[in-house]
């Protein structure tokens, strides 16, 4: 009886037989939901920046000066949340990649819910005798937290990687909307109470009931027929062990050429699709420094161009600015832009450098924001008195965020052999986090370039 290992794989590109199993997509709109919460987590500790600068304020402090931890907050959560996904995602890659578990997806999911559970208990405490203290704990539920996303981001994209590529799209597809639903549901808790602590309890009770959701999507995919038609598949990833075990030696082209791609070592594996890859994988780590060293800890600093002197403390500059202006319009442009590399992909496959060349480009938005009105103390140039020109700025660096990531992102693993694939989408998720590590230690320079010793005019939740 032949192994598991030796068995055929079941084609992934049937896409009729796949349309025939999920006639009414439940199970491809239950990838995105998946999609959706696996990204929540990190993007609602990034949203909920107002309401931590608020608990963190020390009250014997003007409300015009910021306390030293509002002003790391920022940094310190992208900082906590990559440091521990990264190093994950490395172990992963070069220990246990891929495998598919059921009890890592269950436990990741429960662990990050308790994560938010523990934040949501905190709301009610009062913590101005040991805000420190509180800093702490915020950190380390962040980095559990990254901990356990890095898991399942591998648990999910190994389990939509064996199934009709249609599924792995809308697992993409609901990361992206993940940001604007976080968004939106800032916004509703906003406008639903004025009250801090009920607008958060709102905000972070949302989260849990959606991770929850989510808990319950993947029962019911595990169940599907769609999963016990490609289940070969699976059993095929999760007893690849042999690779891994084998002595990395070197090789030229025409030996690799001439052996059967799935015997070779992981390190033979990893080479390979890097020098098929590599300028795929600096346009996707290029993308996400310029992004890091921005969004958020720069962008939530900048105030609306025409201040609260002439229109004081309305809903508009107290609350909504940074949420619609900023968070909203960046997560929407995201999304936009990766909508826009399916259908329109430029430059094309055959210059992947100028493609690269593109991405370090994007570097240019690091003096353009600085033009806004941002409240430095450094004495640079505020030009840009418009809302609609810091909005179009926005747009334009989400848009090109989310397009250069998409379309890096489908581009490698078209380059190599497709028993390569994974091991592609291995090296390109570790150029996304380390892209967010450096990122994340890069914003800290760029906030002390402008400087900021002044906290946000309103100290409510937003």
């Amino acid at each position: 009886m032949d192994s598991p290992t030796n068995s055929p794989r079941v084609s992934t590109s049937s896409v009729p037989l796949a349309v025939s199993i999920d006639g009414h997509n439940w199970s491809y709109w239950a990838f995105v939901w998946l999609g959706l919460g696996s990204l929540l987590p990190i993007n609602f500790f990034i949203t909920a920046d107002p309401y931590f600068r608020y608990k963190l304020h020390d009250s014997k402090m003007p409300n015009s000066s910021a306390s030293r931890l509002e002003l790391s907050y920022e940094n310190a959560v992208t900082v906590c949340a990559s440091v521990p996904n990264l190093i994950v995602t490395i172990l992963v890659t070069f220990i246990c990649v891929p495998y598919i578990h059921r009890y890592r997806i269950y436990t990741s999911l429960t662990g990050i819910t308790i994560s938010l559970l523990i934040c949501f208990a905190l709301i009610f405490v009062n913590v101005n005798q040991w805000r420190e203290i509180f800093f702490i704990i915020t950190m380390i539920l962040v980095m559990i937290q990254g901990v356990f996303s890095a898991i399942l981001l591998n648990c999910f994209f190994s389990l939509a990687s064996t199934l009709p590529s249609r599924y792995i799209q809308g697992l993409v597809t609901g990361q992206a909307l993940g940001g604007v639903f976080v968004v939106l549901c800032s916004i509703a808790s906003i406008l639903f109470s004025n009250d801090i602590s009920i607008s958060a309890a709102i905000y972070f009770l949302l989260a849990i009931l959606v991770l929850i959701s989510n808990i319950l999507t993947f029962i019911y995919i595990e169940k599907s027929h769609l999963l016990q038609i490609y289940s070969s598949s699976i059993q095929e990833i999760n007893n690849e062990y042999e690779p891994l075990l084998q002595s990395s030696t070197s090789l030229d082209d025409n030996y690799i050429n001439s052996m059967n791609i799935t015997s070779l070592a992981l390190r033979q594996r990893l080479y390979v699709a890097y020098k098929h890859t590599k300028w795929n994988f600096f346009g996707i780590f290029l993308t996400f420094i310029c992004t890091l060293s921005l969004f958020p800890a720069y962008m939530s600093k900048i105030r609306p161009a025409y201040p609260s002197i002439n229109y004081p403390h309305t809903m508009w500059t107290d609350r909504l600015y940074a949420q619609v202006l900023t968070f909203l319009l960046f997560n929407a442009g995201d999304t936009l832009g990766r909508v826009i590399s399916s259908k329109i992909q430029m430059p094309s496959l055959l210059k992947p450098r100028l493609l690269c060349f593109l991405c370090l480009l994007r570097f240019l938005f690091i003096p353009l924001f600085g033009l806004c009105h941002f409240p430095n103390t450094n004495g640079y140039p505020y030009i840009f008195k418009n809302d609609f020109i810091y909005g179009l700025i926005v747009l334009l660096f989400a848009m090109s965020h989310g397009y250069f990531n998409s379309i890096n992102m489908m581009y490698a693993p078209r380059r190599v052999h497709a028993q390569l694939s994974s091991t592609v989408g291995a090296l390109m998720l570790m150029a996304l986090t380390s892209g967010l590590l450096v990122g994340s230690l890069l914003s800290y320079g760029v906030v002390a370039l402008y400087g900021d010793d002044k906290a946000p005019e309103n100290l409510y939740f937003q």
